[in-house]
C-alpha cells in the first residue's frame, strides 16, 4: 500500500486532473500539471514524535520555517533544508515556566522575534530570538465589541502593527499595537445581499426573516504580509471575493482585469461540487506577487497571478501522495510549494514541473512589461499544452504591448478575451487611419471638388433649360 501511494513520487505524475477553465464561458479545458509532489515530511523525520493537527506552517523573513504542531502544543523551527533546529513549546514567565494551549498560528520577524497565537490560552506570545519571554499580550480588550479575544493566526507588518484572526470575529482583522494595544477592526468583510432574497424578505414576517439566514459579515480565515506592507487575507463561506489584496486602509486592491468577476476557487461545476461554496484557509504570495490560495472544500491550491487570474491549480481530496485530508495551511519559497495536511499530519512538498516553470517565467517578464522577453515562454507554454487558454491571453496582450494589434486580436480570440480584442480592433482602426490619412484627406477633398463641379455643372443646365 505504501508503494502504491507512494507512485507519484516515484514517476513524477500528478495524482489529479490538471485542467484550467475559461473565464468567459466557464468551459473545462485539460492541460499538463504544473506541479507535482516531490516529497513528504512527517514528525517522524524529525525525530519529535507526529505531529498532532497541525495548522501554520510558513516562511520567515530568516529564511526558517516555523509550523504550529496546534495538537502537540508546540512551534517546530526548521531550515531550509527540512531540519530540525529547536522545539519551542513553552517560556519563563514570573518565574515559572508556561506552556501553550493548541496554538494555531506563528509569525516570525528577521531577527528570530517570534510571535505565537496562543490560541486556548487567548493570548498573543512575543519571543526572543534567545526563547526568552519579550511580551505577553493576554487580556487584550476588543473596544467596542462584546467578542473575546481568541487569536487563530498572526502576522506583523514592517511598521510594528500586529495583525491577527480572531476566532469568531465578523467585524475584520483585528489590529494592534507593538505593545499589544487594541487599535481597530481592519478591513471588515462587506457582505453582498442577494437582491432577489432582499425583496423576498419583504414579504415575510418577523419570525420567518429572523429564521432565515442573517446577512452578517464572515470571518477571515488567515493573513499572509508581503515585503510591501500589503496583506493577502482569505474568508470562508462566500462566493466572491474570497481572496483579497488589502492596503493600509484595508481596502481590496486585487484587480482582476475584468476577469472572473472576484470570485475563485473551482469553477469545474461537476455532480460532487454543484453549489459547494470554497473553504479559503491559506494564502501566500511570491516576489513577482502571483498569490497561492488553499481552498479546503476541494483540497485544491489555487496560483493566480498580481491580478487575480488563474495561472494553474493542484491538488485535491484523496487517500494518494499529492492529495489531502483536510489541508490547512500553504507556503512556498524559491519555486517549491509546501502544503500542511491536518487530516494525516504530514507537508507534502511540490516542485514545479517544466510547464509550470514556464508559466511563472512567462508571466514574470511579462509583469515586468518585457514583452519581447516573455513572447518565447508564452508560445512554448502554448505548444507544451494547447488547451491552456491563459498562454493566448497573455500573448495576445504581448503582441498588443509591442503594437501588433493583428496578432493581437487573434490570440485574443483563442484565448477568450473579448476585451483585449475590442481594444486591439481600435487601435488597428486608429493605426489604419493615421496611415492612410493622407489619402484620406485628399480623397475627401476631391471627393468634395467635384461635387462641388457637378453641382455647379448641374445649375448651368437647370438655368438653360
Amino acid at each position: 500500500m505504501a508503494v502504491i501511494l507512494s507512485l507519484p513520487l516515484l514517476t513524477g505524475a500528478a495524482p489529479y486532473p490538471a485542467y484550467n477553465y475559461s473565464w468567459l464561458n466557464r468551459e473545462v479545458y485539460p492541460m499538463l500539471p504544473a506541479a507535482v509532489p516531490d516529497g513528504l515530511l512527517i514528525g517522524a523525520d524529525l525525530g519529535v514524535g507526529a505531529f498532532r493537527n497541525p495548522r501554520d506552517f510558513r516562511f520567515g523573513p530568516d529564511g526558517l520555517i516555523y509550523m504550529a504542531d496546534t495538537g502537540n502544543h508546540r512551534i517546530l523551527v526548521l531550515d531550509d533544508a527540512l531540519n530540525l533546529l529547536r522545539v519551542v513549546d513553552g517560556f519563563s514567565h514570573n518565574g515559572a515556566w508556561e506552556t501553550f494551549s493548541q496554538p494555531e498560528g506563528v509569525f516570525a520577524e528577521a531577527d528570530g522575534t517570534l510571535y505565537v497565537a496562543d490560541t486556548q490560552n487567548e493570548r498573543v506570545v512575543v519571543l526572543n530570538a534567545d526563547g526568552s519571554l519579550r511580551l505577553l499580550m493576554d487580556g487584550v480588550v476588543l473596544t467596542g465589541s462584546g467578542l473575546t479575544f481568541r487569536p487563530q493566526k498572526i502576522g506583523v507588518d514592517n511598521a510594528g502593527r500586529i495583525y491577527t484572526v480572531s476566532s469568531g470575529s465578523t467585524e475584520g482583522l483585528i489590529q494592534l499595537t507593538a505593545e499589544g494595544s487594541f487599535v481597530r477592526f481592519f478591513g471588515s468583510n462587506r457582505v453582498r445581499p442577494n437582491p432577489i432574497e432582499v425583496m423576498y424578505r419583504f414579504f415575510l414576517t418577523r419570525r420567518q426573516r429572523q429564521a432565515r439566514e442573517q446577512f452578517v459579515p464572515t470571518e477571515y480565515s488567515n493573513l499572509h504580509i508581503d515585503e510591501m506592507g500589503f496583506i493577502y487575507a482569505t474568508t470562508r463561506n462566500v462566493r466572491s471575493g474570497q481572496v483579497r489584496r488589502l492596503n493600509a486602509l484595508g481596502n481590496d486592491v486585487l484587480r482582476h482585469d475584468g476577469l472572473g468577476l472576484d470570485v475563485y476557487g473551482d469553477l469545474a461545476v461537476t455532480p460532487r461540487n454543484y453549489n459547494r461554496v470554497a473553504q479559503f484557509v491559506s494564502v501566500t504570495a511570491d516576489g513577482d506577487g502571483n498569490i497561492y490560495a488553499l481552498d479546503n472544500a476541494t483540497g485544491k491550491a489555487f496560483v493566480y497571478d498580481a491580478s487575480g487570474a488563474l495561472l494553474f491549480m493542484f491538488g485535491g481530496r484523496g487517500d494518494q501522495v499529492g492529495l489531502f485530508a483536510d489541508p490547512q495551511a500553504i507556503a512556498e519559497k524559491n519555486g517549491t510549494i509546501y502544503v500542511l495536511d491536518a487530516g494525516r499530519s504530514n507537508v507534502t512538498i511540490y516542485r514545479l514541473s517544466d510547464f509550470g516553470e514556464k508559466i511563472l517565467l512567462a508571466n514574470h517578464l511579462y509583469r515586468l512589461g518585457e514583452f519581447d522577453k516573455s513572447l518565447e515562454p508564452w508560445s512554448e507554454v502554448a505548444r507544451m499544452s494547447s488547451t491552456y487558454t491563459e498562454a493566448y491571453y497573455y500573448l495576445g496582450w504581448t503582441y498588443f504591448g509591442r503594437k501588433e494589434y493583428a496578432e493581437a486580436m487573434a490570440y485574443f480570440r483563442l484565448g477568450h478575451g473579448p476585451n483585449g480584442y475590442s481594444r486591439a480592433f481600435g487601435e488597428l482602426r486608429d493605426q489604419w487611419l493615421r496611415d492612410h490619412f493622407a489619402w484620406l484627406a485628399l480623397g475627401l477633398a476631391a471627393g468634395l471638388a467635384g461635387l462641388a463641379v457637378f453641382t455647379k455643372i448641374k445649375r448651368k443646365k437647370t438655368r438653360g433649360g
